[in-house]
């Protein structure tokens, strides 16, 4: 199956006529942003007057220069009236100067509001829904469809009220000139602003389309990027660039589709107002050429400058609809994942517990990533305060599933989890994880100091605690050895690090917090053996007095701790100490006499004797 498939799917989902309700929707809800900032919005809608006003001085001041000064050949008032041009134009300048300076900071601030409800929204987030949702396609929402929205939001509250004074204030000096010429000017506008709402209906939707098309698209390319290195070694770079090919044509033929409603509507409403400056000149021609006439070239002259300044909101406003355009498509993917549900948060009545013991219970805990598939089946075991339990089981077993859902990072389907006797619901989520170190199998290291990198789970910790914490993973002696020491600046993901050291590092960053539950998802992995043994006399030390889950495959490991747990298809096969569990011969004495002693057999007669 093509891992184009699904963004294609997606496509297949986007109904062109429902995305114009949904684009209102998006707007009215993007408005209630704007609450913070309405002084700021009538203090532009003031200085959108203000400019209106003075655009629409200078066409008269012209007009007056043509027919006092030209025709009558006043020319003591050629200065005045010159002033007076450059008085409003340079006004106008200066508004717009003010308007676009206020504006940016207005866009800044709700593009502010809206990613720090996105990043907040993140936070909340489940496993499960990081699961599911790619990485590149997060980004692309946090920066280019946030940018796109906080370019509509510069322009938008100038445009429409520019529109909307100018259409006033023009039309009433108009009017004041001459009703029936004003009449005859409007007339051709109504078609105009007709063709143009239609244009906006049937062409936003598609451009809806091709903004959404694009936020996929743009996961899909990243991603393949990222899998390059897997998309060689397997030679699946033709299925990759026939992948996207396919969501590319379903692009470009929707971009065809709307340049065709374009193609036919743009040219009518061209000749439209074409018809309509045309019809002014006949009937001014008529009136100046009456004897009896008031009519002016210069009135003329006015009322054709008028005219075409009442088409500029309107190609404005076009404008501003293909930004608003690709603004909803972009808020609308924001908001998907604002409103994503949190499905794991504090109840009601959780409390800051302190976990005192570390004793751990299942009762008939099943769960699932999928609805009716469990991965976990009615579990049923406790764990004494203070017992190290390894986690054994092929891959798919639900070993990792198990340690992840006692910090409630995925929510059970049924049953409960106690710790020292209380629901693990009843403990706030930040008292519940704070007192359970987690180390992963897939280490992650932030770009910045070592330090900073060990102390992330405590930012507080003194020096002393960060070293303390470093000596017990055995990454001390290592860190000294740099020139900056614990000042040294790791690369991002720890990548100047070698496997072992980034994991001895996160070692020491879930020691830093002295946790009373520790979690190793196979956290030996990438280290040697002399490591291992060095790590492993720590965290023994570390660990005494507190429960302790491990999950690995290395012997020592396993034959160290209390008791093993057997896991095969989500359910506990067996369970016991080594000795009880060899005792039987059965899932995990044949594990130990297949791997174990084929893979180790001098570690094996170590540990025998």
């Amino acid at each position: 199956m093509s891992v184009a498939k699904p963004v294609i799917e997606y496509a297949k989902t986007i109904k062109t006529q429902a995305e114009l309700k949904r684009s209102v929707a998006t707007f009215r809800r993007l408005l209630k942003y704007h609450k913070p900032y309405v002084h700021i919005i009538i203090l532009v809608s003031f200085l959108c007057i203000l400019r209106s006003y003075l655009f629409a001085l200078e066409p008269i001041y012209t007009s007056q220069i043509l027919d006092e000064v030209i025709i009558l050949g006043k020319q003591d008032l050629l200065l005045d009236l010159v002033l007076r041009i450059v008085f409003s134009v340079l006004g106008v300048g200066l508004l717009n100067f003010v308007i676009a300076y206020i504006q940016g900071c207005f866009s800044q601030m709700i593009a502010r509001d809206l990613r720090t409800d996105f990043y907040s929204s993140l936070q909340k987030k489940s496993f499960k829904f990081f699961d599911t949702m790619p990485v590149g396609d997060l980004v692309s929402r946090s920066t280019m469809d946030l940018q796109v929205v906080s370019d509509f939001l510069r322009q938008w509250i100038s445009i429409v009220s520019n529109a909307v004074f100018t259409i006033i204030i023009v039309f009433s000096f108009m009017f004041s000139v001459s009703p029936v010429m004003s009449l005859l000017a409007i007339l051709p506008m109504i078609p105009i602003f007709y063709f143009t709402t239609q244009l906006w209906i049937k062409t936003m939707p598609l451009f809806r389309k091709m903004m959404l098309l694009l936020g996929r698209l743009g996961a899909y390319v990243q991603q393949n990027v990222i899998g390059m290195k897997v998309v060689r070694i397997f030679q699946r770079e033709q299925e990759m660039e026939e992948g996207f090919k396919q969501v590319e044509e379903i692009y470009v033929n929707t971009a065809i589709t709307a340049g065709k409603i374009q193609s036919k509507y743009m040219p009518s409403a061209q000749a439209i107002l074409t018809l309509g400056i045309t019809t002014v000149y006949v009937y001014a021609g008529l009136l100046i050429a009456s004897p009896e006439t008031t009519f002016t070239i210069g009135t003329l002259a006015l009322f054709v400058r008028y005219m075409m300044r009442l088409s500029f909101p309107l190609r404005d406003l076009s404008m501003l609809s293909g930004s608003w355009v690709n603004a909803s498509a972009g808020l609308d993917r924001v908001y998907e994942i604002i409103d994503a549900p949190v499905e794991i948060q504090d109840q009601p009545y959780g409390k800051e517990y302190v976990i005192e013991k570390g004793k751990i219970e299942f009762r008939n805990v099943t769960f699932g990533y999928v609805k009716d598939r469990p991965v976990l089946k009615n579990l049923n075991f406790t764990v004494q305060p203070g017992e190290k339990i390894a986690i054994l089981g092929a891959t798919g077993s639900g070993k990792t599933s198990l340690v992840f859902i006692i910090p409630r990072f995925y929510e059970i389907d049924s049953g409960e989890i106690l710790i020292d006797g209380i629901n693990i619901k009843s403990f706030k989520l930040s008292s519940l994880r704070n007192q359970i170190g987690l180390v992963l199998q897939d280490v992650f290291i932030f770009s910045g100091t070592i330090k900073d990198n060990i102390a992330f789970g405590k930012p507080d910790a003194t020096m002393n605690e960060v070293i303390t914490a470093a000596k017990q993973a055995k990454i001390h002696d290592f860190i000294i050895s740099l020139p900056e020491g614990y000042n040294t600046i790791v690369g991002e993901r720890g990548i100047t690090l070698s496997g072992g050291q980034r994991q001895r590092l996160t070692i020491a960053r879930a020691l830093l917090t002295n946790p009373r539950i520790l979690i190793l998802d196979d956290s030996l992995s990438f280290v040697d053996a002399k490591t291992e043994q060095e790590i492993q006399a720590a965290i023994e030390e570390a660990m005494k007095g507190r429960t302790c889950f491990i999950i690995a495959q290395r012997l020592s490991t396993i034959k160290n701790a209390d008791k093993i747990m057997v896991l095969d298809n989500g359910e506990i096969v067996e369970f016991g100490t080594h000795e009880e569990l060899m005792a039987k011969r059965k899932i995990y004495s044949k594990i130990y006499q297949t791997q174990f002693l084929e893979k180790a057999p001098e570690e094996i007669l170590d540990a025998d004797g």
